[in-house]
């Protein structure tokens, strides 16, 4: 698969786009779930740009079980659970009649988000949101998906994304060329590497 690299002014300027692209909706969200790691840059994003157009939300962060490229590839082939983590202030907080909008910065398969609303409707039972939607400024449409497409997302591809502070599973060679800067901070702390 292809790798593509994202730069950081990318990221933010596609995350204010996919704020104004949610505002033009109509939607207007009680809570704003970022999803560690990546899904919670794009949520402070989301939410700041929402915030300045009049939308008051309440925000969190929250994670689930996913560990980087080759663990993601390793959860598909084995099919292993995804466990979503720091969600009890929603389960105290979240009222059926909220809206509620879950934030990630890729929207491959949709099984992180899927155990995530999942989870949330196991615990919260009759305070579950009743609309549930999910933003997302990239999409990677594969035959793996396995859940709808997000309701709001920017762009559509088949690359694998590399996010800015992604360093993880990238070679000295990709990093050369794309973060030429975090090279000389690697060499200091880990002479040799490759």
């Amino acid at each position: 698969m292809k790798k593509r690299f994202i730069g950081e002014q990318e990221l933010l300027e596609d995350s204010y786009r996919l704020a104004v692209q949610i505002q033009r909706s109509g939607f207007r969200p009680d809570f704003i779930v970022g999803v560690w790691r990546g899904g919670s840059t794009v949520g402070i994003y989301v939410q700041e740009c929402l915030q300045y157009l009049g939308v008051e939300t309440d925000h969190i962060a929250i994670r689930t079980s996913y560990r980087g490229r080759d663990d993601y590839f390793r959860q598909l082939e084995q099919g292993n659970e995804i466990r979503a983590h720091g969600l009890q202030y929603l389960f105290e907080n979240l009222e059926a009649d909220n809206a509620l909008l879950i934030v990630d910065d890729v929207y491959s398969t949709g099984r992180n988000i899927h155990a995530v609303v999942e989870r949330l409707r196991q615990k919260a039972k009759l305070n579950m949101a009743k609309d549930v939607r999910i933003a997302a400024p990239y999409y990677r449409a594969n035959a793996s998906n396995s859940h709808p497409a997000p309701d709001y997302f920017l762009e559509q591809s088949s690359d694998w994304l590399v996010l800015p502070y992604e360093l993880t599973g990238n070679s000295r060679a990709e990093l050369e060329a794309h973060k030429s800067w975090i090279v000389p901070l690697l060499d200091e702390l880990k002479p040799g590497w490759q």
